[in-house]
């Protein structure tokens, strides 16, 4: 699961699962995406998909990652 922290609240907002075997393609894309805590929308990119693709590779007893402030940290 991956994860991003809402900025306004500091709750976890669920993106998604991404087995750590999966490939990223080379389109780079945005898109927002709705949070339950706040009620805006934070944007969610190809960027941080592929920092949280690396982050499960590195860390594959981890079930979780979350992405803030440009940095992924695998959680259990």
């Amino acid at each position: 699961m991956v994860q991003l922290k809402c900025p306004e609240t500091g709750r976890l907002v669920d993106i998604g699962d991404v087995p750590p075997e999966a490939h990223l393609g080379l389109a780079l894309w945005s898109r927002p995406v709705a949070c339950p805590h706040c009620g805006k929308e934070h944007s969610w990119t190809s960027g941080q998909l592929g920092l949280a693709m690396e982050t499960l590779r590195r860390s594959p007893e981890a079930t979780r990652v979350l992405i803030e402030d440009g940095s992924a940290t695998a959680l259990p």
